[in-house]
């Protein structure tokens, strides 16, 4: 009996690509439509895929509004290009559940045509499960930058305390002296050992490679500037958040990017007296962001610009309460802008605030 391979191949195609779970497929340039859908599409969009062998354009429809442009878009660099892509975007079903699909695609030429060929697989499980662990990440660095300024104060407090009581001792009794300065040390080591667990987290962080992923960076910000505006209680300064839109979607390592954030406001903080006020700017220049970071505090004084991003730089100084500075927080935020190919740069004026620019490729 005589075997026809081909077919053979086929049939084996089609059951690994029902047995993973992966939507396989093949679009012929030439004729506009599809030569192959695996059966996996039923199962990623509730939708028979003879439909769309036929009439490919049923497919726009279920892509998610906000990310039309950006699907037109790659597929036109893929057609341009010719370079394979790796894209994330969501679907609405026709029971309108939104799924996050990972999609992978490529041209190949067969029998002297092109086709675009390649898999997608449902990330929106993972897509959720990162989503929650970020917005804890960004709750906990907030967290800790609020408790880093908060317990700051109570510690000079004790500081002063301890300074009067020991101007006030005329007996000059040794063990009196001996706890005086027991406490002095304790409350400094305490907001110390504070500042240097947020000061480690964000130098070992800056130390490991991009893991970049698509992000809808204006939410993210709006979410991390939330959690300081219902801090104010423990931090008294006015926050503000302004983006020219929502959504703003980027490659970026959300985490250390967020980071970055949390670092240059941490910093405002330090600097600018209590009722002052710190903003972000979020502003869309495509192919780029532009994030503006400013505040109303103590500026920088001439002298210190020059060094200020460099590493143990000499320009570090504490702040207003006495926070402490190790000169690493400057250079591990230009070392990650620049990781996102980005920059960053600043003005400022003595008595008049400072002004950070952070400018990153959106992809």
């Amino acid at each position: 009996m005589k075997i026809n391979h081909d077919a053979l191949l086929i049939a084996n195609f089609q059951a690994t690509t029902t047995q993973f779970g992966q939507l396989y497929f093949s679009y012929n340039l030439a004729e506009d439509q599809f030569s192959y859908i695996s059966p996996a599409f039923w199962e990623l969009c509730q939708e028979s895929p003879e439909r769309f062998l036929v009439e490919p354009d049923l497919l726009l429809p279920l892509i998610y509004p906000e990310d039309k442009t950006y699907m037109a878009q790659e597929y036109q660099k893929l057609r341009q290009l010719r370079t394979p892509v790796q894209l994330e975007f969501r679907i609405i079903a026709p029971n309108q559940t939104i799924k996050w699909l990972s999609l992978n695609a490529h041209i190949v030429q067969h029998e002297e045509q092109d086709y675009i060929s390649g898999w997608a697989y449902d990330t929106t499980s993972s897509k959720a499960n990162i989503t929650t662990l970020q917005k804890f990440n960004a709750k906990k660095d907030s967290t800790l930058e609020i408790l880093s300024h908060d317990l700051a104060s109570p510690f000079a407090n004790i500081q002063g305390l301890v300074r009067a009581l020991e101007d006030q001792i005329k007996a000059g009794n040794l063990d009196v002296d001996q706890i005086m300065s027991m406490l002095k040390a304790d409350a400094k080591r305490g907001s110390d050992l504070i500042r240097d667990f947020v000061n480690n987290e964000f130098l070992e962080s800056s130390q490991i490679n991009l893991n970049k992923e698509r992000v809808d960076i204006a939410r993210a910000i709006a979410d991390m500037m939330n959690n300081y505006k219902t801090g104010t209680t423990l931090i008294p300064k006015n926050f503000a958040f302004i983006p020219s839109q929502i959504p703003i979607f980027m490659q970026v390592d959300e985490l250390k990017f967020m980071q970055v954030l949390n670092n240059l406001i941490s910093n405002a903080i330090k600097f600018t007296p209590d009722k002052g006020t710190i903003s972000l700017v979020l502003e869309d220049r495509d192919p780029y962001i532009l994030i503006t970071v400013a505040d109303n505090g103590i500026g920088i004084p001439e002298s210190l610009q020059a060094t200020l991003f460099d590493k143990f730089t000499k320009a570090r100084r504490p702040g207003l309460r006495g926070e402490k500075s190790v000169g690493l927080g400057m250079s591990i935020i230009k070392n990650i802008v620049e990781l996102h190919q980005g920059r960053i740069w600043f003005e400022s004026q003595e008595n008049q605030g400072s002004t950070f620019f952070i400018e990153v490729p959106k992809e």
